[in-house]
């Protein structure tokens, strides 16, 4: 990359969802498109103002940053935080992002977790890079309740309780569904902040706007509580995953979902809420990414324990691949993390304990 093309990253340059700044010191206009409803205005998407030299400060508690690249050859680039006293940590760089759709996304890095009491950022990366800041839940904390929606037994947090965005109309495109073939687990490679429905939310807002994705990459997200979190949407009804609620033991198609980029028809994400790659996901956190391994092979017929040829319905290629699996299986990973990746096994062992194959209804599966 030439370094006539690198630049610091300026109030002119630093996106607030679809707004961008107009002028260098001044706020970022734009109204927030997230009005939830039951959770009021989540204010997730901040509004950014320079304060010189690069340095960006939100006008509310910084939690991640997201940054976009003009190209998939200038994905490259650092980030440091600035904090109340003055200071300023060391540079950290910016790591290209693995989770995508099949097609159709912006160049961008994985989100960066700021530092507790951080109240700016700078980064340096090529120009025409974008940077956006999102919140965690550190101001101050909200009282809502998140609810749950059953699924195969499954105690599933929905989109609306969460506050996901309106994926309507969003030119996109229509939702496409194919049958179940495979399982992929991930990690989301950043913290969960304090609030975990307004980590979920960052990321939403980061994969559905920032990147234009039109809607949430993963199936399901699993917090450290063993919360369970229903992502991508579009399916009738609001039902997790599939496209219509399972009757009689018997699954429909999957929506199709952006996780695991050239092989997303027929494979369901689950992703956990944090970065694993030097320590491993809480067992409440494993507990129910095996219940929710457990729940869909059963309902779906895949042996959690088996092998599969993957073959993408759209083009005919074909793979040999676990049925259940983690991202990094699929190559050019290190998702879900080496602190978390040597669990799979153990997770599809256990999750095969009791596992039944299709044809019983989904109250045979204890939530």
């Amino acid at each position: 990359m030439p370094v006539s093309r690198r630049g610091f990253l300026t109030a002119a340059s630093v996106g607030v969802g679809a707004a961008v700044a107009s002028t260098v010191g001044g706020p970022v206009a734009g109204a927030n498109p997230f009005d939830t409803g039951s959770l009021g205005v989540a204010q997730d998407l901040l509004r950014s103002v320079s304060t010189g030299s690069g340095m960006i400060q939100p006008n509310g508690p910084l939690g991640y940053v997201g940054v976009t690249f003009p190209s998939v050859e200038e994905i490259a680039g650092r980030i440091r935080f600035a904090f109340p006293d003055g200071s300023v940590g060391d540079w950290l760089p910016l790591e290209a992002m693995d989770t995508a759709p099949d097609s159709g996304s912006a160049a961008a890095a994985e989100l960066v977790s700021a530092p507790e009491g951080a109240v700016g950022y700078e980064v340096d990366a090529p120009q025409g890079s974008r940077a956006t800041a999102f919140d965690d839940g550190r101001g101050a904390p909200r009282n809502y309740s998140l609810g749950s929606t059953g699924l195969l037994g499954l105690p599933i947090i929905p989109r609306a309780a969460w506050g996901a965005g309106d994926v309507s109309g969003n030119g996109w495109g229509a939702p496409q569904f194919f049958p179940a073939q495979a399982i992929t687990i991930h990690h989301t490679a950043t913290p969960a902040g304090p609030d975990r429905a307004a980590s979920v939310r960052a990321i939403y807002n980061y994969h559905a706007n920032t990147l234009g994705w039109g809607d949430i990459g993963y199936h399901l997200i699993i917090d450290p509580e063993g919360r369970i979190y229903q992502g991508r949407g579009g399916t009738v009804g609001g039902t997790p995953v599939f496209q219509f609620p399972p009757v009689g033991g018997i699954a429909p198609p999957v929506v199709t979902g952006g996780h695991t980029a050239g092989v997303n028809n027929g494979n369901i994400g689950i992703s956990l809420l944090g970065d694993f790659t030097g320590a491993p996901p809480t067992a409440a956190a494993v507990g129910a990414t095996i219940n929710c391994v457990r729940a869909l092979t059963g309902a779906t017929g895949i042996n959690p324990r088996g092998g599969i040829i993957y073959r993408n319905p759209q083009g005919g290629a074909t793979r040999p691949m676990p049925a259940v699996s983690g991202h990094r299986d699929w190559g050019g990973t290190a998702c879900p993390g080496n602190a978390f990746y040597p669990q799979m096994q153990f997770i599809r062992d256990i999750a095969s304990q009791g596992w039944i194959p299709t044809g019983v209804s989904s109250a045979a599966f204890g939530s």
